[in-house]
């Protein structure tokens, strides 16, 4: 045979043998995408992994959450009130947190099945394992009075290498490798005080008195407020049906020939909308060989549109501006039922509903209560609402309601004082901009008779943060009063004097106007 004959024999042996190649790995390819829902067996996909990740993620936040609100003597110690234990299992493969013996609503995740979870704890003079039960309980409000100790979650197995969730009482890690774990040493150049408080790890002992306190909870005792209520009942449908948005996002999304790599399902304020957050590359090798390869975000917007139903539509990329052409990988749109199946023609409804809820355009900002100061800033106040806004009303400083929602906050602030009250409250100031394009300067705020204030991040409904759009604040006043004057002084540049406007007697009693004006103390 001739050598010319001979060299496209072997090309087209390697081109065959190519395409075969090709077509059994887009053969796997599907394979592992009509698995995708098969949870609990086989290799560990990116969606179960994401699912107990972010779950833990929540439970570990929580934990930490709850020094907010205990009770505690002058140096930050807790008292015996205080009963509130993260508990982690690593033979029954489970962690939860529990509160006066009752594990809490929404707080409990189960590890992933078909793998080995070890718990780790370190000093800086000891490591070893914990096995079994392990109950964690906070001691006290000051991060630096506490043991300098480090905990490790680690699971390992389904061909994930090994998976690491470091925590302490003020700090989280996480990670993770190809081969087994290792300790790490830990070190600390903080001084452990002499009054310190006790170590993270409750013995039985302690717990099972806390357990046989008299002044345990009753079970039936009532949720709290209509608001609270609805809050609660909102939760309980977004975290029961958790698992599942994982799941049928993972396969709608292998169905549109995508591999999820990771995900983030984030609920907003007040868990009746939500975001999620994708990180997914292209399926299959003929995919990526000729209709190009993708490896990077996609988003969806979630909306509750009926009881344990729930509407999935993929957006634009939260903060990718409006004139640039989207870059969005899926076009994804369905409907996720966590109680009964419903029919095509109701299934059709519930998507024209999520349609028109998120198409649905906001109230504009209120612009009458603004002023313009001499050196070009302009200060708006917008509105303010009780703690927690969330579902409730806001009003203007004149006490009249407004349709306005500038952002949507179901936490509760605190601690505050007996007999006081905590108002959310919203203004905005715009900078000039400067001769050479910059804009800025200081501002100097002050709220009369306020008693404390509480910092916060702004959130649409569907949990997407809202930065830089206006100035908010959490601040507390005594119940019996009625108004308050809010003093806002604004420089622009650094070396520019503070010019000052004051919006005077600002209901904090919706309905009421309590003798609203706008003054420059200036003039």
């Amino acid at each position: 045979m001739k050598k010319g004959t001979w060299a496209k024999l072997v090309i087209a042996i390697l081109v065959v043998g190519g395409i075969a190649v090709g077509i059994c790995l887009q053969w796997l390819g599907r394979g592992r995408a009509s698995a995708a829902a098969q949870w609990g067996a086989g290799r560990l996909g990116g969606a179960e992994k994401s699912y107990f990740n972010n779950r833990a993620k929540r439970i570990l936040d929580e934990w930490g959450h709850t020094r907010r609100t205990a009770e505690r003597g002058p140096d930050g110690r807790f008292g015996d009130s205080y009963r509130t234990y993260l508990v982690i299992d690593t033979q029954a493969g489970a962690m939860w947190l529990e509160d006066h013996g009752r594990i809490l609503p929404c707080q409990h995740v189960e590890f992933p099945a078909g793998m080995t979870w070890k718990l780790y704890y370190t000093t800086p003079k000891s490591r070893g394992e914990l096995p079994g039960v392990t109950r964690l309980k906070q001691r006290g409000y000051n991060t630096n009075q506490h043991l300098t100790e480090q905990f490790y979650l680690v699971w390992s197995g389904r061909g994930a290498g090994h998976i690491e969730m470091g925590f302490s009482v003020s700090s989280r890690s996480f990670g993770s490798g190809g081969g087994r774990f290792t300790i790490p040493a830990y070190s600390s150049s903080r001084a452990v005080p002499e009054d310190a408080y006790p170590s993270l790890i409750a013995s039985e002992a302690e717990y099972r008195q806390s357990l046989s306190s008299a002044d345990s909870p009753d079970a039936d005792e009532p949720s709290g407020s209509t608001l609270e209520s609805r809050l609660d009942k909102n939760m309980a449908a977004w975290f029961g049906a958790e698992k599942l948005f994982y799941r049928k996002i993972e396969e709608h999304v292998a169905k549109a020939g995508f591999l999820i790599r990771e995900i983030e399902l984030q609920p907003g304020p007040d868990y009746s909308a939500g975001n999620v957050k994708l990180r997914i590359s292209t399926e299959g090798v003929f995919r990526r060989m000729f209709r190009g390869g993708y490896w990077g975000d996609a988003f969806l917007l979630v909306d509750m549109v009926g009881e344990n139903m729930w509407y999935l539509k993929s957006c634009r990329r939260p903060g990718w501006p409006a004139n640039l052409p989207s870059n969005e990988p899926l076009s994804l749109e369905f409907l996720v039922t966590a109680g009964e199946v419903v029919s095509e023609a109701a299934g059709a409804e519930l998507i024209e509903k999520g349609r028109s809820i998120q198409d649905s355009s906001q109230a504009a900002p209120p612009e009458k209560w603004k002023v313009e100061l001499k050196n070009g800033a302009t200060v708006k106040f917008l509105c303010l609402c009780e703690n927690p806004s969330a579902g409730r009303k806001w009003w203007g400083p004149d006490g009249e309601p407004i349709e306005y929602i500038p952002y949507h906050n179901s936490q509760r602030y605190g601690p505050c004082g007996k007999n006081q009250k905590i108002y959310e409250i919203v203004w905005k100031i715009q900078f000039p901009e400067m001769p050479d394009g910059r804009s800025g300067g200081g501002t100097q705020i002050s709220l009369e008779g306020s008693r404390c204030s509480y910092g916060h991040v702004a959130c649409d409904r569907y949990g997407n943060r809202l930065p830089g759009q206006f100035q908010i604040g959490g601040y507390s006043f005594d119940n019996s009063r009625e108004k308050t004057t809010l003093a806002v002084g604004v420089k622009v540049g650094s070396d520019a004097e503070y010019e000052q406007v004051e919006f005077r007697n600002i209901s904090l009693v919706p309905n009421e106007n309590r003798g609203f004006e706008i003054a420059m103390p200036d003039e």
